[in-house]
């Protein structure tokens, strides 16, 4: 028989040795660990010692997943480094070696001082589990805050004492008075999660020396830290008595890498972090795409944490035009309070929303945190359901995330943006003047859901948001025609010039999957679109509409509106309404395949012209 003396987390560094052939072991864990401390009033939870990290079940199908704070990956062309990849990195055993050379250089400290991790939360845990295995045994953190320092050390054996820090400054004396000769670690996370908050350079410093006078290191959680206002860690790292941990995970839209690293006082104690887990903790593969993205993808990261600063503003601003409240966050997300929390949890999960609530913590009754939503059509999803459950006016977010898209154009200095520095852009603007119609528009086709429409049609403008929504594009277009006389020109040239630009964007039309189809339901109707971006126009529409008008639109020139769009668009372009039996369900369904359809044949792909003549 072998035994240990605390829980789970001894188990994983007892050497076990079975010595008869027919051995058996049994394991038998007692804990011995001491409650939260009676000065808590505000306790942030209790946890049996061998409960890991939960979160609620979603019982819906999410289709929206802002319940992680995940990020856009900022790696260009990962199908291209991918297939780029050596084979000796499936075959042979990782090294991290040069991606801590390369966040040596990009931290400013010896790369000694880096220990690359399994995430940020594996470096977390290696200090936690340092930080306990001498006489002292509590760490001393904030409340809420990252849930996994709890975790950690309740699974090795320590204690915790907290010190509530929900909003405002950082409590910097009342968590000082916290800190005596039992403490082992001090962790501060900042930004924190999950309220975003972060904690002031002279309070760390503060904290810092407090710990340092028992004997404690001082332990900081940086996942958040690239979405901050200010980022001190040219101030930190001349400590000798701080340790940081970092991540891949957040700002680089990386969390499937699983690669994170911590940054010790010096390379002695770094080598003790790093001697304290497997030999080969972290896949070839992570460690290279993680050294690739600091070497070539700093840009990219950097724009999509401007982007998702934007976002960020947006969502508060909508979460008081919703009744609720948040907290100035400086991270990826925000906390935002409902009085029926519960109530909008469910409404947004039924909707294909996922976001995060927190069932077993006092000081967060009430409370989801979101992540902020990393695309325009992500953001307008999120905020039509709040909308309706809100019973607040959804077009008003529309207006929002059209200004914000366009104060982004303005700050790059063009109004469409190509999809990668690495690609030709595929845009197209133009300028179409007839006697019957004025038409100003500009696509692009690998946009980011900038979609400002109006044509003086109704119908015509909610089917062009769809087909531009659907397919991907950025599409501006604007439309002053003879409505005076009817409805038939503008639905006509509309879609003459919309197929003349993406004829014009294509270009050559290499690089691109050409063929495309797709089904679309809408309640009872169901439609499909066929597509071939051949060269050769070739209309066949059968929406069999019955009424005579939807809105203001003939029905009969919703026909000629696919027609025309292939004839300019110079395209095999097949649209069927296979059934239903209304008829704004029958066009939106075909709008929507045709949508559908159009972004699969204008997948980029790596060949040439794909035809066997050469030419398109």
């Amino acid at each position: 028989m072998r035994y240990c003396d605390h829980g789970s987390g001894a188990i994983d560094r007892l050497r076990l040795q079975l010595e008869p052939p027919n051995c058996r072991l049994v394991v038998i864990s007692f804990s011995l660990t001491e409650p939260i401390p009676t000065f808590n009033r505000n306790a942030i939870m209790k946890r049996s010692d061998n409960e890991g990290y939960q979160t609620p079940e979603f019982q819906n199908k999410i289709t929206l997943q802002l319940s992680r704070n995940e990020s856009n990956c900022a790696i260009e062309n990962l199908a291209d480094k991918l297939a780029g990849l050596d084979h000796a990195l499936i075959s042979n055993y990782p090294t991290h070696w040069e991606l801590q050379e390369r966040l040596g250089q990009s931290c400013n400290v010896p790369a000694g001082r880096i220990v690359v991790t399994a995430g940020g939360d594996d470096g977390i845990e290696r200090a936690i589990r340092n930080a306990i295995q001498g006489a002292s045994k509590t760490i001393v953190t904030h409340a809420p805050s990252f849930e996994m320092v709890d975790i950690y050390c309740r699974n090795h054996g320590g204690s915790m004492t907290y010190v509530p820090w929900l909003d405002g400054d950082f409590p910097v004396n009342q968590f000082i008075d916290q800190i005596d000769n039992q403490t082992a670690l001090v962790v501060l996370t900042s930004p924190n999660n999950p309220t975003g908050s972060v904690v002031s350079t002279d309070a760390i410093f503060a904290v810092n020396q407090a710990a340092k006078k028992v004997g404690a290191k001082l332990l900081i959680d940086h996942a958040y830290i690239e979405f901050a206002d200010q980022n001190p860690l040219d101030q930190l790292t001349v400590d000798d008595n701080i340790m940081i941990v970092r991540t891949f995970s957040k700002a680089w839209g990386l969390a499937g890498l699983r690669v994170g690293y911590l940054i010790a006082p010096d390379p002695d104690f770094a080598a003790i972090i790093r001697n304290s887990s497997g030999p080969f903790p972290i896949s070839s593969v992570s460690l290279e795409l993680a050294r690739q993205s600091l070497a070539d993808c700093q840009s990219s990261m950097e724009n999509n944490v401007s982007q998702i600063k934007k976002y960020r503003e947006l969502l508060r601003e909508l979460v008081t035009q919703c009744g609720g409240t948040s907290i100035g966050s400086q991270g990826n997300f925000i906390l935002a309070e409902f009085k029926n929390a519960d109530y909008i949890w469910e409404g947004l999960a039924e909707d294909g929303v996922g976001v995060r609530k927190f069932t077993a913590n006092a000081l967060l009754k009430n409370q989801l945190r979101i992540t902020c939503p990393t695309r325009p059509a992500d953001y307008l999803q999120l905020a039509q359901s709040l909308c309706r459950l809100c019973n607040v006016d959804f077009e008003s977010q529309k207006i929002a995330i059209g200004i914000a898209q366009t104060k982004t154009a303005e700050d790059t200095q063009s109004p469409i943006q190509p999809r990668s520095p690495n690609e030709t852009a595929r845009t197209w603007n133009s300028n179409r003047q007839t006697k019957e119609t004025a038409i100003d528009l500009a696509i692009n086709l690998d946009g980011s859901g900038i979609i400002e429409i109006e044509t003086g049609i109704g119908f015509l403008d909610h089917m062009l948001t769809a087909l531009a929504f659907h397919a991907g594009f950025d599409l501006q277009l604007k439309c002053d025609g003879d409505l005076h006389v009817d409805d038939h020109h503008t639905a006509e040239d509309c879609a003459l010039a919309l197929g003349t630009a993406i004829d014009g964007a294509l270009g050559k039309r290499t690089g691109i999957q050409r063929f495309g189809y797709a089904y679309a339901p809408l309640d009872e109707s169901l439609a499909r679109t066929v597509i071939d971006l051949s060269g050769r126009p070739w209309p066949e529409i059968h929406l069999n509409l019955e009424r005579e008008m939807i809105g203001t639109w003939a029905c009969e020139n919703i026909t000629h509106f696919f027609q025309s769009l292939a004839m300019t668009l110079k395209c095999s372009l097949h649209v069927d309404v296979l059934r239903g039996t209304n008829d704004h369900h029958r066009a939106e369904a075909a709008f929507k395949s045709c949508a559908k359809a159009l972004r699969e044949a204008l997948t980029r792909t790596s060949g040439e012209v794909p035809s066997t003549k050469g030419v398109l």
